[in-house]
């Protein structure tokens, strides 16, 4: 497995900040230290909806990476200049070894 993880990718989760008037501004920003995580980035299936008036195509992807604690579905993932939020995090077997990560992404 770990020679399968050849893209490195981004973990960020959005911080929000007082503005000083009353409300906050919202940035993303990388989770950790060192944010390149090498991971293996698999498109699952792809779907198009109409939104707006426009049309958008909806890609879910399937992304394993080295366990980490810290993740969770309110943050997204970058790689490259794709841009993946997360839908769900599973730890396989259980074992904290590898996670697998579903996620959407709109191109």
């Amino acid at each position: 497995m770990i020679g399968a993880l050849n893209k490195r990718i981004t973990v960020q989760e959005l911080i929000k900040t007082p503005d000083g008037g009353g409300g906050f501004s919202q940035v993303w920003q990388s989770v950790a230290s060192n944010p390149n995580i090498y991971a293996m980035v698999k498109p699952v299936s792809s779907s198009e909806q109409l939104s707006f008036h426009k049309l958008e195509n909806n890609i879910t992807h399937r992304i394993i990476i080295r366990y980490r604690a810290d993740l969770n579905t309110a943050m997204r993932i970058i790689n490259g200049t794709a841009v993946y939020d997360i839908k769900s995090i599973i730890n396989i077997e259980g074992r904290n070894e590898y996670l697998e990560i579903l996620a959407t992404s709109k191109e």
